[in-house]
């Protein structure tokens, strides 16, 4: 036998594409909201077996939070992006606002806030999962908001801390209008005046 003979493997070949599936997930989860979608529907979208994803991810918990975390780093991670630039602080809140408010890829809400609003539905993969994601949120608009502070541009009444928690909710709740289909730039207008001293 030549040495360059190969044994046929066992079984049937490995033909599921765990990137693809995870972007089918992804993509529903985010659209209908994750506790609309079952896996079986998963499964016909992105055409593989209940079996092969269950090999590939564990079970329903796995592939969700395979979701979540493709969704934080193709997503949430433009936000994170606008929070490092070297913009003034109050063009970092505007285009974050913007973002939030009139960008088409927030066109369906937010996964990371239609996940945390039905965390207690989530496996304990995906809970962990929201967690370091929020934490991470938090530590970011802490950041920014110290750095407005420091410029004279947080109002001087707000603690930081209070007004980064108050930022984040407010860009939660600005998702969850899209998400809606209702207008959300009222409520990130008033975040912005709340936070923000104007520009003279």
């Amino acid at each position: 036998m030549s040495s360059e003979t190969k044994k046929p493997g066992r079984g049937r070949p490995k033909t599921l594409s765990k990137d693809h599936v995870i972007d089918v997930a992804m993509h529903a989860y985010w659209e209908e909201g994750p506790s609309e979608v079952s896996l079986n529907e998963v499964c016909q979208r992105a055409g593989v077996s209940k079996p092969s994803v269950y090999r590939e991810f564990g079970n329903d918990d796995g592939l969700s939070a395979a979701a979540l975390q493709r969704y934080a780093e193709t997503v949430l991670s433009e936000m994170l992006a606008i929070v490092g630039s070297d913009d003034g602080v109050a063009d970092k809140i505007r285009k974050i606002a913007f973002l939030s408010a009139e960008d088409p890829l927030h066109e369906h809400g937010c996964l990371f806030v239609s996940m945390r609003s039905t965390k207690a539905q989530m496996g304990p993969q995906t809970q962990e999962l929201i967690d370091q994601i929020e934490d991470m949120a938090f530590d970011a608009f802490v950041g920014l908001l110290t750095e407005a502070s420091a410029s004279g541009q947080l109002k001087n009444d707000i603690s930081v801390e209070l007004a980064a928690r108050y930022l984040h909710a407010q860009i939660g709740m600005a998702l969850d209008h899209r998400a809606r289909g209702q207008d959300p730039k009222e409520v990130l207008d008033l975040a912005l005046s709340v936070l923000v001293e104007p520009e003279e």
